[in-house]
């Protein structure tokens, strides 16, 4: 096995210990016993244990925001799509084709490195950041964008944690038509033109 492939090995015996039981039982023994490697060839590949969670947090992230970006190119192609329920919709589709991504993101396991908080507050911020460029595009006249899109970002990440939760329940169909809701009654009618 390569290099490279023996890294995504370990990455994903790593990622399924975390994501069922957490990063405490994430232990370098159990995780080399798990990928079928010594702990040696874990340290050499990694460093130490910290390495390997950041490594993980960074390849999951770095998928996450492919997924989510994808997603929603896709759905924009419509010529009457709407940037915030494509958004949402976008999210929701990828969380949908890779659950425990997302999850560690949604809900961060126990004993989450600071590396994960870290990642995971720049993540926001982005989000909120899209969401206020957007209403400030769409809606030039709103006030306090910065707000709005912070209520947003709330709400759809409730939504989306119910998507993980409760999937059987929390549809896709009963999601996009609460964000549609929530958008075409707490929003503006009128968007600027773009």
């Amino acid at each position: 096995m390569s290099a490279e492939n023996r890294r995504e090995q370990i990455l994903d015996v790593a990622h399924a210990i975390v994501g069922s039981e957490g990063f405490h039982a994430a232990t370098p023994g159990r995780i080399a016993e798990a990928a079928g490697v010594t702990r040696p060839v874990l340290y050499q590949q990694f460093g130490d244990l910290a390495g390997l969670f950041v490594a993980l947090i960074d390849r999951e992230s770095a998928r996450a925001a492919s997924q989510f970006l994808e997603a929603v190119a896709q759905l924009r192609q419509a010529p009457d799509a709407d940037p915030f329920v494509s958004a949402f919709e976008g999210a929701v589709r990828a969380i949908d084709a890779n659950p425990e991504t997302w999850r560690l993101f949604l809900f961060p396991p126990a004993g989450a490195p600071p590396e994960l908080h870290q990642r995971l507050a720049r993540s926001q911020t982005a989000v909120r950041g899209f969401l206020e460029q957007e209403l400030r595009q769409a809606f030039p006249d709103l006030p306090d964008p910065e707000y709005n899109a912070r209520i947003l970002h709330a709400s759809g990440r409730e939504l989306l944690q119910l998507r993980l939760t409760d999937p059987e329940h929390a549809t896709i169909e009963r999601l996009v038509a609460v964000v549609r809701h929530l958008r075409n009654n707490v929003l503006p009618p009128n968007r600027a033109a773009r």
